[in-house]
């Protein structure tokens, strides 16, 4: 419905007017005025969509009125006159007037008229909703590509060719190095962020002020990704100039901005810089050590300095972290203890300085807290972990850090659910949720899930059939293109956009799976959208 002002010195023929738009549902009369003066005061406190202005009135006439108004307001105006003038109606054209008419007036033409302008706000507004939602599913493209290329860094799965292309995309011109580092949240003023607070909130207004902050000193500041008490970022910066005091520095005022602008503690941890795509897997895996190495219940600014002395972390050997998780996703306590039996027992034969034991048992506590996370018992299970990480540094010899994680390991998987249908069917909720999140990723099947909850794949597909009645790779399917079509008829700009945020790399694909699924092209299907 489009809102109007009539501005008439004549009272009945105002009333007249009112009295014939009254009946049409597409209009609403909202202000009416019997000179030009009080007509610019309606309209600049109202803000109607269109204004029926007579030229001849008192104090101040329509032609003038409209002049002093039509670079300052969005509202069209139809012109009424008596006199069949052409220099009047050259002289309201050059003011922006969309409509002439003379009286008397006739309501079919009026009807007529107020039909053409409506048409013609309908028409703009429509293009600005389609400008703001191509740079609307523009930003999310851009975002989502960068989170994509940010876990494969740190996977150690990026080909320099995708880095090359984010580095065109991005405008980094120059061969700097990268310099990942974290924000971990301590803690939130309880009068501004309770637990129920909005924590996606809290993280965005995080972004900003980091954004912000961060790239008045370095070249490019890239938000990545964050979780509930965690937030990354990348630093594109020159590693020749690069001074870690000054970058200290320049995190500790961050913290302190953060402290008094969103109300939250946190400490900083980071890597170094390393130059290409691998560098940024380098010094991601330095800023969660110095996370881990961190003293404990202090809050500060953590910048990893290299040490001479050989890696002996879990996250040397793949192999033993994804061991480990397996063991306790079957949650067999018998191999398990085994399992660290030996472990220990091959470190305790290699007479290892004390730093080295406190940065192995701190891999074992984050196995442990991916396992949790992963299960989605963080609530129940986190407890136990939480006083692992707080003591594990004051046992005084090997056993007793074994004893520390044997126990902590333990108390977590008696926490968890027995029903073993139960298990099941958390599984299956969680790689759902998975597929939910990472649909726009083109690496997402089978294999890559089956990994990513570490089982094997032939069990992932019989039991996901079993739970669900349909394949796993169905499953993702149905959900693209449930997003594809959601996409498509939000306003996407392109095919080849909507293709791209559903994680198909080849438009045309996408377009045959489309017509498979629903049984018409894309572009077909947006004709038939555009039409209702």
């Amino acid at each position: 419905m489009k809102t109007l002002v009539i501005i008439d010195d004549e009272i009945f023929f105002r009333k007249a007017v009112c009295s014939f738009l009254s009946r049409q549902k597409e209009y609403k009369i909202i202000g009416e005025a019997n000179n030009g003066s009080t007509g610019i005061e309606i309209i600049q406190n109202l803000k109607p969509d269109i204004a029926i202005v007579d030229i001849s009135m008192p104090i101040m006439n329509g032609i003038e009125m409209i002049n002093s108004l039509y670079l300052h307001c969005t509202t069209r105006f139809i012109l009424l006159t008596g006199y069949a003038d052409f220099e009047y109606a050259k002289q309201a054209i050059s003011f922006g007037v969309k409509e002439y008419l003379l009286k008397p007036l006739d309501n079919q033409q009026l009807l007529m008229c107020l039909n053409r302008i409506t048409e013609e706000i309908n028409q703009e507004l429509s293009k600005e909703y389609m400008i703001h939602d191509y740079f609307r599913i523009r930003d999310i493209y851009t975002h989502q590509t960068a989170q994509i290329f940010f876990h494969k860094a740190i996977s150690g799965t990026c080909h320099p060719d995708e880095f090359t292309v984010l580095k065109t995309q991005l405008e980094l011109t120059k061969e700097n190095s990268n310099l990942v580092f974290l924000i971990k949240i301590d803690e939130a003023d309880s009068e501004f962020w309770d637990a129920d607070s909005n924590f996606s909130l809290l993280h965005s207004i995080m972004e900003n002020i980091c954004t912000e902050v961060m790239s008045k000193v370095y070249p490019s500041v890239l938000y990545v990704n964050y979780s509930k008490l965690r937030q990354y970022m990348i630093l594109n910066l020159d590693k020749d100039t690069f001074q870690p005091s000054s970058f200290i520095t320049d995190c500790r005022r961050l913290q302190e901005i953060l402290q008094k602008t969103a109300h939250v503690s946190v400490s900083v941890f980071s890597g170094t810089p390393h130059k290409e795509a691998q560098g940024i897997r380098q010094s991601y895996d330095e800023a969660i050590s110095a996370l881990h190495n961190q003293p404990a219940g202090s809050r500060n600014c953590f910048y990893y300095f290299p040490s001479n002395s050989p890696d002996t972390s879990l996250f040397k050997n793949p192999d033993t972290f994804q061991q480990l998780l397996i063991l306790l996703r079957q949650k067999n306590k018998a191999d398990l203890l085994n399992y660290l039996t030996e472990y220990f027992h091959k470190i305790q034969s290699q007479n290892l300085p004390i730093k080295h034991i406190w940065a192995i048992a701190s891999g074992f506590l984050t196995v442990l807290d991916s396992f949790i996370t992963e299960c989605g018992q963080v609530s129940i299970c986190f407890p136990p972990l939480q006083n692992a990480f707080d003591t594990y540094q004051d046992c005084e010899n090997i056993d007793q850090l074994k004893q520390l994680i044997t126990h902590v390991y333990f108390s977590v998987l008696d926490q968890f659910p027995k029903n073993e249908a139960t298990e099941k069917n958390a599984l299956i909720s969680d790689i759902c949720g998975f597929i939910s999140e990472h649909y726009h990723n083109p690496d997402l099947r089978l294999e890559t899930i089956a990994s990513r909850f570490y089982v094997s794949p032939q069990y992932l597909s019989t039991l996901f059939s079993q739970e669900m009645n349909q394949t796993l790779t169905s499953y993702i399917t149905e959900y693209r293109m449930q997003k594809a079509k959601e996409l498509l008829l939000d306003q996407s700009p392109s095919v080849q956009n909507v293709a791209t945020l559903c994680g198909f790399t080849d438009s045309g694909y996408f377009s045959k799976c489309f017509r498979k699924y629903y049984g018409i092209s894309p572009k077909h299907f947006l004709l038939l959208a555009k039409q209702k």
